[in-house]
């Protein structure tokens, strides 16, 4: 019985930690205008890039990827599953923030940390990928769709948890979800 509260406060704490909304604390910290009400109205690392320049867009990705990586780093498990499952709570509270209203950010830079936490070579590969497409495009919503895209496959062949393979197919479901006004605007131009 202890052991399951630990983990349901665990899984608690890991939702509040990924719930902390660092665009608005950017925002604040720097007095720019809110990226809920400018831009894309997302409060991320693009759009504040975007909408307060180039400081501001960095610090909210620095925010938004330590609060991925730091928890699942710090995390004592050898399995790869169980990491997951605690970094997707993470991703949980990042879109669907306490603090904003259950409304929130797209994970991408979340995700960069806790998959570069969870496996060092896996995050790279993304991380890679994403900058990659970026240099040839110039767009942040493609470059996040590709590498996500992307995600399962590489999981696939470079680790041998099929589990870890399977709730990188949920994962990458979610980051497209959340880039489908993206997707929308990529097929339409």
């Amino acid at each position: 019985m202890e052991f399951n509260l630990q983990i349901f406060l665990l899984l608690i704490a890991f939702y509040c930690i990924g719930s902390i909304p660092f665009a608005l604390i950017v925002q604040r910290l720097m007095a720019t205008n809110d990226p809920r009400k400018y831009g894309s109205m997302n409060p991320g690392a693009t759009n504040m890039f975007r909408i307060a320049g180039p400081l501001a867009g960095i610090a909210t990705f620095l925010g938004d990827f330590l609060k991925g990586f730091i928890p699942i780093y710090l995390l004592e498990s050898d399995s790869l599953t169980y990491g997951y499952l605690f970094s997707l709570m993470l991703l949980l509270g990042h879109m669907f923030s306490i603090f904003n209203n259950l409304k929130g950010g797209k994970g991408v830079a979340t995700s960069f940390g806790f998959i570069l936490a969870l496996n060092h070579i896996v995050g790279i590969i993304i991380i890679l990928i994403w900058l990659l497409i970026f240099l040839i495009k110039r767009i942040s919503g493609l470059s996040a769709i590709i590498s996500y895209m992307s995600l399962p496959i590489i999981i696939y062949f470079m680790t041998d948890s099929f589990m870890f393979f399977l709730i990188s197919i949920l994962h990458s479901s979610i980051i497209l979800i959340n880039h489908k006004k993206n997707i929308r605007e990529l097929l339409q131009s």
